[in-house]
């Protein structure tokens, strides 16, 4: 085991890596080959209910049947969110704050409303002591992220599939952790989730249906030219905040930026992949951009859109096709299916 890729790309590069997933057993394993905090949403959450009922049934059945559904959803999430983040406290007081972290999602209907998404994520803060909200990257929400770190919590923001997503998140941070330093408050970190899995998939079916011509295995390093432009912008500007690639599909989703200054939210399944093909030991994030891929890539006028730096207007990030289409999957995959999941006198278990 300690010779595994995972555990050599912690303890030897600045590349970290978080736990995607909610299940006990496997935060145990990911622990043991070197993550530093972990991944929790409601569609993890709902998944751990499911592949270990018997080990949350005592906690669930605690939970009273007077709550309103919305309140039983996040009744469980802070249950499961804050068992895992117990397993994480070590890592959090050793790295001094800056890993052993749990995400903590709102409630995806609350993507355009800016106060129910803080008054939730303030909520959320009161579970564990390394808890980071994990917000949409909407036009609403990033004065969120900029109050919370101006306070002192730590923030995450998922469905970010654009360099112009990513850019206005830091900004926001950056003001925030501003003011906290002026107010003597830590600056806790902040993460900005890149999900270039789903990029690839979905500019897969853009160009299909747009009827261009690209071969798959060039769409499919969309989400890589993506977040390789992020990071180089990130440097650039002097940006505090870290990317975390998610929703990787394949191995070189992680070794194409082994060594690079990024935290990486890993499932289980790429986890065992990488293992299983342990790949070459070698820092590969200072590999530039291919041309030719870009060139081709740019035929694709949402990839254009994810990948230029004014591409995507603040107003036009909830409405963004990729973006509604994880906003939909989050809800009904992930936050209804929790608040139905106690909502029966007999608390039926499904």
């Amino acid at each position: 085991m300690s010779n595994n890729y995972l555990i050599w790309l912690s303890e030897n590069t600045r590349t970290r890596w978080w736990h995607d997933s909610a299940i006990p057993s496997e935060i145990d394993a990911a622990i043991a080959n070197g993550a530093a905090g972990v991944t929790t949403n409601p569609v993890l959450a709902y998944r751990s209910l499911k592949a270990a009922s018997d080990f949350w049934k005592p906690e669930i059945d605690k939970i009273p049947n007077s709550l309103s559904p919305v309140e039983s959803a996040e009744e469980i999430l802070r249950i499961v969110t804050t068992y895992a983040a117990e397993r994480f406290s070590s890592i959090y007081a050793k790295t001094n704050h800056k890993n052993g972290y749990a995400l903590a999602q709102v409630n995806p209907e609350y993507a355009g409303d800016t106060g129910l998404m803080y008054m939730q994520a303030k909520r959320y803060l009161k579970w564990a002591p390394n808890i980071a909200v994990k917000v949409p990257t909407t036009r609403a929400a990033i004065p969120v992220v900029e109050r919370l770190a101006s306070e002192g919590a730590a923030v995450c923001t998922t469905l970010n599939f654009s360099v112009s997503q990513a850019l206005a998140v830091a900004e926001a941070y950056e003001r925030g952790g501003a003011e906290a330093r002026r107010s003597g408050v830590e600056v806790k970190p902040c993460f900005v989730v890149q999900q270039g899995g789903r990029l690839d998939e979905y500019l897969v079916d853009c160009a299909k249906d747009s009827g261009i011509d690209i071969p798959q295995d060039v769409i499919r390093r969309a989400g890589n030219c993506v977040t390789k432009r992020t990071y180089d912008l990130f440097a650039e500007k002097n940006y505090s905040a870290k990317i975390m690639p998610a929703g990787l599909r394949g191995v070189d989703h992680l070794t194409r930026f082994a060594g690079a200054d990024m935290v990486f939210s890993l499932q289980t399944r790429i986890q065992n992949m990488v293992i299983k093909e342990d790949p070459e030991r070698i820092e590969r994030f200072t590999e530039p951009n291919d041309e030719k891929t870009l060139e081709q890539l740019m035929q694709i006028e949402e990839f254009k859109r994810a990948f230029e730096v004014d591409g995507i207007a603040q107003k036009d990030f909830i409405t963004f096709g990729l973006t509604q289409k994880t906003l939909s999957q989050f809800l009904w995959t992930g936050w209804s299916p929790l608040e139905s999941y106690v909502s029966n006198d007999d608390k039926r278990w499904f």
